[in-house]
């Protein structure tokens, strides 16, 4: 398997722990924390097609730059969740 594919992979598997993190029962998070994340999703929405349509020459820095935005993103979302929870 080549370096894209299991960066794109990666991306994949973050995004999928987003999505089970933001459908656990009883989990309430910060609204300013959730549109930090839903930005940073947005824009890796964007490298992504920027990739797949050719128009980013830099393919492995741009899944890389992808990696980091979806980390912060799941990381935001899990954070916000335990001060949340903290609070009530």
């Amino acid at each position: 398997m080549n370096l894209e594919v299991e960066q794109a992979l990666k991306v994949k598997s973050i995004a999928l722990d987003i999505i089970e993190e933001l459908l656990q029962d009883e989990a309430h998070y910060k609204e300013k924390d959730l549109k930090n994340a839903a930005e940073l999703l947005s824009r890796c929405v964007c490298d992504l097609v920027n990739i797949y349509a050719g128009i980013s020459e830099v393919h492995d820095t741009a899944l890389q730059g992808t990696i980091s935005k979806v980390k912060i993103s799941y990381n935001s979302i899990v954070n916000s969740k335990e001060k949340v929870k903290n609070c009530i």
